[in-house]
């Protein structure tokens, strides 16, 4: 399939979201009170309209799809719902329906491309991992195809979801609602007490998911509140747990790497008003989808390669020589020594990785871990996946919200139905990749938006904060008790001692000339809130003097100067965002 070019999105002219500028969309300072520091603000109903205005401007500004084209929909709403005996017999399709399946997603999650079922056998548990046969509905080449390969991904924003799929199919038809029959792809297999996969078979299938369960129920159900989930799927639930728990532990082994790094999550009260940003870790129950949707995702990569099928992979390379030598040099300053030569062994990283967690600096070197590794990419042409330990990957469990799985479900069709192997799949793969990083930047961009307007009530305040980046700029903090990431300027820094601070790469440090006093990465300062520009989305920060510093000796031994490279103070002007 050749990729159309890419449309122009004009929101002004659809009229959908309004591209005048509001005028708070200006730099934020609030004035000095007497004693100098900056007056909090209180917000007003008008305040909380300019949040939206200003969520608007941005997703505007991201030049995203907002609507599909008449073609598209009209296609969309040609399908009528499914009559189970007449979907049994168009083709060999299973019927699971007396198979208990269940979907664990998050509250807000109205998409539910994937079930899962499990019992326990003889030889361990098996289970039942059916996605929703996307491929059934969207044709190769045709209307729905064409728009779901432009857009390639689904767009999660804090305030909207972007679609890559017409809603009559996204959240119905290829939705896998409790009670109701759908069509889906099933990955069955046997994982024995070690974690071991066996018994492999992939076919096409029909279910009726038993129940719609989110995150929360299930891990108050795992944390021993028997009254958290319906009694009829307690069980089945059970043995899922304890399946993902054996996959998990076998991954582990392998070398696949188990990261704990909070991601940002943006509050709203029930009128859609910004509450606050913070930081959530994830929780246990979302590691038990994750274990049996990778245990699905290396099952049909392998299938791929044992029937020599065409598909699109999901490749990560190892952690490139200069990232890992900064990340290597850090570690041995708080005597977790690594030899550069093991950035390309999973299992010396996951080693690695292990010593970070019971350290003192385990958010701060797992959050320098993960900037060390390559970025994932989709490709016709398999490779390992690094950051899995697996040596073949594809991405099959999400064909709703990503184009890759689309593919991946179409190259399976083609082999039962004895059609010809797909072509073209690196130029798709590529596109694939290219949409992905456009998607993760704007889910970042309106992020950052969201934390912007939460830093503007808060200019003035005094708080505490952690060095997240050491830049050329300064330091880039991110305070305690929201999640914002804002910079210190360097030039800032020796204002009060009249020091001149230079950055020193290797320790992810900058480190006063005169002074010696540091400040590293991972370091906790006291910091006041200065401004807030909204037209650039940057946060600015500055310090509140504390009496005594610490000193680059204090985090190990430090480097000759004729082996630090310097970055001086009059390079400030490059800004990271």
């Amino acid at each position: 399939m050749r990729l159309a070019k890419p449309r122009v999105n004009n929101r002004k002219k659809r009229g959908k979201i309004k591209s005048n500028r509001s005028p708070s969309s200006k730099r934020s300072r609030h004035p000095r009170s007497r004693n100098g520091h900056r007056k909090k603000s209180v917000q007003s109903s008008s305040s909380r309209r300019n949040d939206r205005n200003h969520f608007e401007l941005a997703i505007n500004r991201l030049g995203l799809p907002d609507q599909f084209p008449k073609k598209t929909i009209a296609a969309a709403d040609r399908f009528k719902e499914i009559i189970p005996d007449d979907a049994l017999t168009q083709f060999e399709r299973r019927d699971l329906r007396s198979r208990l399946h269940v979907t664990i997603d998050g509250e807000d999650a109205k998409d539910f491309d994937d079930a899962v079922s499990a019992c326990k056998e003889k030889a361990g548990y098996r289970i039942w991992i059916s996605i929703a046969d996307v491929a059934h509905y969207v044709k190769a080449n045709g209307p729905l195809d064409k728009e779901a390969a432009f857009r390639g991904t689904s767009v999660y924003l804090p305030t909207c979801v972007i679609p890559m799929l017409p809603e009559p199919l996204a959240n119905n038809l290829c939705s896998l609602i409790p009670g109701q029959p759908r069509l889906t792809l099933t990955c069955e297999m046997i994982v024995d007490t070690n974690g071991n996969r066996s018994h492999i078979s992939i076919y096409p299938s029909l279910i009726r998911s038993a129940a719609r369960l989110t995150y929360t129920q299930v891990q108050s159900h795992m944390d021993g509140n028997q009254a958290a989930l319906p009694e009829s799927v307690a069980d089945t639930v059970n043995d899922i747990t304890i399946a993902s728990k054996l996959l998990r532990q076998k991954r582990l082994q392998k070398g696949s790497l188990d990261l704990e790094v909070p991601e940002p999550e943006v509050i709203f009260d029930k009128s859609g008003n910004l509450v606050n940003i913070v930081a959530r870790n994830p929780l246990p129950a979302h590691q038990v989808i994750e274990d049996l949707m990778i245990a699905a995702n290396e099952s049909v990569a392998e299938f791929l390669i044992e029937h020599r099928l065409s598909g699109v992979y999901r490749i990560h390379p190892p952690p490139p020589p200069e990232k890992w030598m900064v990340m290597t040099e850090w570690a041995k300053r708080f005597g977790l020594p690594i030899k550069t030569g093991k950035a390309n062994n999973p299992l010396a990283v996951s080693h690695l990785l292990k010593q970070l967690k019971q350290s003192r600096q385990a958010d701060t070197g797992q959050m320098l871990l993960l900037r060390s590794f390559s970025q994932a990419f989709y490709s016709s042409q398999v490779d390992h996946h690094f950051g899995l330990a697996s040596e073949a990957y594809a991405h099959f469990t999400s064909p709703i919200r990503r184009y890759p799985d689309l593919l991946v479900h179409r190259s399976l069709w083609n082999y039962w139905k004895k059609k010809p192997d797909l072509d073209d799949l690196e130029e798709l793969a590529i596109r694939s990749s290219e949409t992905e990083r456009q998607a993760v930047n704007a889910e970042r961009e309106i992020v950052h938006v969201a934390a912007c307007l939460i830093a503007c009530r808060r200019i003035g305040e005094e708080m505490t904060a952690r060095i997240v980046g050491v830049h050329s700029a300064g330091l880039f903090v991110r305070p305690d008790d929201f999640y914002a990431e804002g910079l210190v300027p360097i030039r800032s820094l020796g204002e009060h001692d009249r020091d001149y601070f230079e950055v020193w790469p290797e320790a992810q440090a900058v480190v006063g000339r005169r002074t010696r006093t540091s400040y590293t990465l991972g370091d906790a300062l006291s910091v006041r809130l200065a401004n807030v520009d909204l037209e650039k989305n940057r946060i600015n920060f500055e310090l509140v003097p504390t009496p005594v510093h610490a000193k680059i000796t204090q985090i190990g031994k430090s480097a000759p100067k004729t082996k630090q490279k310097k970055t001086k103070l009059r390079s400030t002007s490059k800004k990271r965002r």
